[in-house]
Parts: C-alpha cells; structure tokens; sequence
C-alpha cells in the first residue's frame, strides 16, 4: 500500500506505505573518495543522501512508514510512484505543481523569447528558471511580481543579500511606479542574509507575529535562489506554508556546475547536490543558454607568477591551502605590477575577488590608490575613491550607477557581494583570478556580459610552469566558460606582458 497525498498545513508532500523498501526510491547511497580528517588521509566512504525531510522513520504501531518531503519533488514522486497510488492521489500532488489556470496573453514590456518562457513558467506553481546575464531577469520578476500583485496576491520578492534587493526593488519602482513594502502589506521583499540572527527572530512572541506575516504570503519569488538555500533561508521557505507558487530564477542554480536540474535521469548527481533547492523550488522549467555574444578570452602571459614565493606553511595540515595560495599570488608585488598594467590596458575592468577581502585591500591601499578611480563593492556598500585618495560611500546602486554613466570610474575590484544580481552599465573586461564552481565563475562573469562583448582577462606564467592551485582552477574555469558560452563565438588570443 502507498498512500500519496499534500499535507497543506504544513506544505508537505506525506507518502504513507506499509513496504519499507519504498524508502530506497527516496535515497541515494553512493561511495565517494575523499579527504578524511580523522584519518588524516584520503579514503572511501559511504554516504547516503535523502529527499525527505525526516531525520529518523520508523513504523507506527499499524506498520505504516510516513516520509514528508517538499512539494519540489513532486514531479519525480508521481513518476515513480505512479504504478502504486491511486488516481485520486496522482491528482492530489499533481494540483500542488500544475497551475489552475494561467495567463497567455503576452506581458508588453517584454521581449518575445522572454514572453516564450514566462507564460510557459506560469503553466507551474513550482520552478526553477535559469537564464544567462543580459536575459533581462531582474525585469522579469519584477513583472511577474506586479502581475500576481494585480490578481490580489500577497507577493514576497526574496533575495540572499541587499544588493540583489536593491536591484529589484528600483525595477519594481522604475517600472510600475510601486515602492516596497506597499502600505497595504501584500507586496514587500528581504533578504535572507542574517535573519536567523535577528533580534525578533530569537524572541518568540516576535517571531509568532512574523510567522502569522509570512503565513499570508501566497506567491514567492527567488532572485540567485541557489544562494539563498541555507539556514536561514530554509528557516523562512519552511514558514511560508500557504504560498502556493515558488519561483527561483538564476543564471547558475546549479551553482557547483552551473547545469540543468532536472528529473529526466531520476535523482542523478546533479538532483542530490541541490535537493534542498529543489524540495522547496522543483526543477528546472526554463533553462536558457547565452547566444550571439562574442568573448574574446585573454591570456597574459607574464613572468610574474614565477616570482611567487610559497611558503612551507600556506599548505599545512590543517591550512586552508586554496586561501592562502590565492592570497600569496595575489599580493605578491609583480603580480599586483601586472594588475596596475591591465587597469590601463582595459578601461573599467572589473575584479572580483570571492571572500578574499584582504588582497583586495592590498590592491586598493598599496596599489590602485593615486591612479585609478576606484569604486569598490564590498559588504559595506559602493565605495568610490578619487585620484586624491578620497573615500566617499555612496549608500545606493543607483549613485554608483550614476558615477559609472559619468564615466568617473577606472576600476572595480569587488567581493562576493557584487558577484549576482548587479547590473552596471558599461562593464565589458573582467579579471579572472580564481574560483572554481559556477556559481563563482559564471556569475562573476555575467557582470560583463550584458552586451554583445566582453573580455576576460587572466594570467599565465610565461615560460609556462605549474603554479599550485592557480594552473588547475585556471583550466577549469576555462572549460566551464567554454561550456556554459558554447553557442557564442569565443576567441582565444595571448598577450605578452611587454605589449601591455
């Protein structure tokens, strides 16, 4: 017996059986070879991986099993299951996934292809939408939002930090003339970024005012959903129990890989890495790869990466040896020597540095300071220097916007939190220096890639020559860029640093 059916209290898809064996349709156990620190080397191990919810099921006392699992799997539950449950049930689930009813009219302030996709988006309560860097998201959400705020839903645009909001937030208001939150309290957006941590979060008679808040909540859109599945990300998807559409939009939803999710193949790898994305978001419905854009990929080859110095320690038990292997190339004087070059060579270069706050500092104080125009995005906000030196915080996108139109900036360095969601106008060159996972590399690059061309720049030792970590995160960001721009036309040129 298999029972299959929503538990609309709490959002949850409930599978009721009597055959424990059923559980291994919701599992995957795969050995895996890696680091083990208690062993202090490398070895296999056993991991199993669940789709549902529960940390431990046992049988009540009538022998039945009870998994709960999150609406996004319900595509793959029906398929599997659809031999064993009845009619009734199939439809049950089916009903949490499939819209009602739904638009088909065009939206007019969208382009045709973006029209194709959104009114095929909204055939689902449930999705995934991935798309590339120039698509015009931010402009489609932003529509999406409005709409389902005209039919007289409460909506709720979520981000993973302040940046992303502050994006779409002023689409919102550019577009439709509409400040957030509005003053009826259906239309609001935040982000996840320190919400666990909040003060009205830890107190409890808070937090019930918010959970009844967020019980209100019928339609929910994700901008960079993939960066917002984490605690307190969770803590909130888990609250909105009555939301009844959830849509997640990214350029690399995937973000290890930057691939399709989907069930085509069943709960292959690309599914279990992201089955917290998917549990609360499903699939993908809408997966759009870049075109007619032209990249010309750039090696300089130097000889400055040979002057790096390692030392004994940056590779140490216990070390973070991708840290501070990064941190010793990127400081080291005829490395920054270069950078300084290629600042001049391509005008507004932007350079994104993930979590590595201290070589950008080293950048910006020692070396970019006097002779550049900098405007740094950082966790603090935009902050511009003059050729004076001369610190000015600009507190809001739209004035950083302003000093690049004004074309006032010779450079941008920037950490994590300007990698997604950020649109500057007129960015074409970025510096590749490290990162390994899409949702580094891709969205990185995406900052550049809003027109019709962009550079990306790296370095190569000349002669050529291992350097640790470095060598092996350049090929593979080489051929994940190669991938991902597949259907663009990508030309691979070298630079010698002497015609810099």
């Amino acid at each position: 017996m298999i029972h299959l059916y929503v538990d609309r209290s709490i959002g949850k898809i409930v599978l009721e059986t009597d055959d424990s064996s059923a559980r291994f349709l919701l599992e995957v156990t795969k050995k895996e070879t890696k680091y083990i620190p208690w062993k202090k080397q490398y070895g296999t191990l056993t991991t199993t991986t669940r789709i549902y919810d529960d940390s431990r099921v046992k049988p009540d006392a009538f022998g039945i099993w009870r998994f709960h699992i999150g609406l996004g799997f319900a595509a793959y539950l029906i398929n599997v299951f659809k031999n064993y449950i009845s009619q009734a049930d199939y439809n049950d689930v089916l009903s949490a996934i499939i819209s009602d009813t739904y638009r088909e009219v065009p939206f007019p302030n969208l382009r045709d292809y973006q029209n194709e996709d959104v009114l095929h988006l909204l055939k689902y309560k449930i999705g995934l939408f991935s798309c590339y860097t120039s698509y015009g998201k931010t402009e489609l959400i932003a529509t999406l939002a409005n709409y389902f705020y005209g039919l007289g839903q409460n909506v709720l645009i979520v981000t993973p930090q302040k940046k992303a909001r502050d994006e779409v937030v002023k689409r919102v208001k550019a577009r439709f003339g509409i400040d957030l939150p509005t003053k009826d309290g259906r239309f609001n957006a935040m982000i996840v970024a320190g919400l666990s941590n909040r003060k009205d979060i830890k107190d409890p008679a808070q937090l019930k005012v918010l959970e009844a808040e967020w019980s209100q909540v019928n339609c929910v859109l994700c901008d960079e959903v993939e960066y917002t599945i984490n605690d307190s990300g969770m803590f909130l998807y888990d609250r909105l129990i009555n939301a009844d559409h959830f849509y997640g939009f990214s350029g690399t939803a995937d973000k290890e890989k930057g691939e399709m999710i989907s069930f085509v193949n069943g709960l292959d790898d690309c599914v279990i890495r992201n089955k917290d994305l998917v549990k609360y978001f499903g699939p993908s419905l809408v997966y759009r790869m870049p075109l007619d854009l032209r990249i010309d990929n750039i090696r300089v080859k130097t000889n400055a990466l040979n002057q790096v110095k390692f030392q004994p320690g940056d590779f140490g038990e216990g070390t973070n040896a991708y840290l501070n292997a990064i941190t010793r190339i990127f400081t080291t004087p005829e490395v920054c020597q270069v950078i300084v070059k290629l600042g001049k060579r391509f005008p507004m270069m932007y350079l994104p540095m993930n979590n590595l706050e201290n070589v950008i500092s080293e950048w910006v104080n020692n070396w970019f300071l006097g002779v550049f125009r900098i405007l740094l995005i950082c966790g603090e906000g935009y902050i511009y220097y003059d050729l004076q030196g001369n610190r000015t915080n600009l507190k809001t996108l739209d004035k950083a916007c302003e000093y690049v139109k004004n074309g006032l900036v010779d450079i941008i360095p920037s950490t994590s939190a300007g990698f997604r969601a950020l649109d500057l106008p007129g960015l074409e060159t970025t510096f590749l220096a490290q990162g390994k996972a899409a949702g580094v590399v891709l969205q990185s690059v995406g900052r550049t890639a809003r027109g019709t061309h962009m550079n990306l720049v790296s370095l190569e030792p000349q002669p050529k020559k291992k350097i640790p970590v470095y060598s092996k995160g350049m090929e593979n960001r080489d051929e994940m860029i190669h991938n991902y721009y597949k259907y663009c036309e990508i030309i691979d040129s070298e630079i010698f640093e002497a015609n810099l």
